[in-house]
């Protein structure tokens, strides 16, 4: 059976976590046979995430002074797809979700003073989203809940990234 293999880029323009700031870059791979509506695809992601209010409160009270902290996320996933009938006019929905490791990378500064360490953690995640055939090519938008392990003996990772992009190789 041939495929219909889609290679796709997106930025993440905001990322729903407990964080001041964020932003993520995603890469990805799509493969789906024809005539089949399910499909596999791997992303691959990088990040950057401000600490919220609170956790910079707990920490530079732990350590006795003001610290910020900034978590880096660099991992990947593997998901199941869903793609939906598209419609006659070219917009189409899909599912999807999968497994996945991500290093997570914890930087507190304290002053002048900047300390790191990082882990890696299994993740999972789950989404749905929209593509909208222009083309040979095809707009995206996602959104996904992803969950990362728990990292240094911290609550847990998890996020809302909603993602946009342009997808070539295949509607």
């Amino acid at each position: 059976m041939s495929s219909a293999t889609r290679a796709a880029c997106g930025l993440i323009l905001t990322s729903l976590v407990a964080t001041v700031t964020a932003w993520q870059g995603l890469a990805l791979l799509d493969v789906q046979p024809q005539k089949s509506p399910v499909g596999f695809r791997v992303d691959f992601i990088y990040g950057q995430n401000s600490a919220n209010d609170k956790f910079n409160a707990d920490l530079s009270a732990g350590v006795g002074a003001p610290t910020t902290a900034k978590i880096k996320l660099l991992g990947g996933t593997a998901d199941v797809t869903y793609h939906f009938k598209a419609s006659s006019g070219g917009l189409a929905g899909y599912l999807l979700g999968g497994l996945g490791v991500y290093n997570v990378k914890l930087a507190a500064t304290s002053g002048s003073v900047t300390a790191d360490t990082s882990e890696t953690k299994f993740t999972w995640n789950v989404g749905a989203g929209l593509s909208f055939a222009v083309g040979s090519a095809a707009v995206f938008f996602e959104s996904r809940y992803v969950d990362v392990a728990k990292s240094f003996q911290a609550a847990k990772t998890s996020f809302i990234p909603i993602t946009a992009g342009v997808r070539f190789g295949g509607k």
